[in-house]
């Protein structure tokens, strides 16, 4: 049986372009960040995306600093 898949959430999934953007960051800085465990991702084969929500929870942390 196939499980539906909440279409309204895969449209919230933000690229690593978009997060870049939002943050300002350079694409190196935002992948040494993901692989110090900084930034939670979502993985899909190549595809790599960040919930709207884990975006949300690191800039307030970052913000705390």
């Amino acid at each position: 049986m196939r499980k539906q898949t909440d279409v309204g959430a895969l449209q919230a999934l933000l690229s690593l372009a978009e997060v870049c953007g939002i943050l300002r960051l350079s694409p190196k800085t935002l992948q040494r960040r993901i692989a110090a465990g900084e930034l939670p991702v979502i993985r899909d084969g190549r595809r790599v995306h960040v919930l709207p929500a884990d975006l949300q929870r690191y800039i307030a942390a970052r913000r705390s600093q």
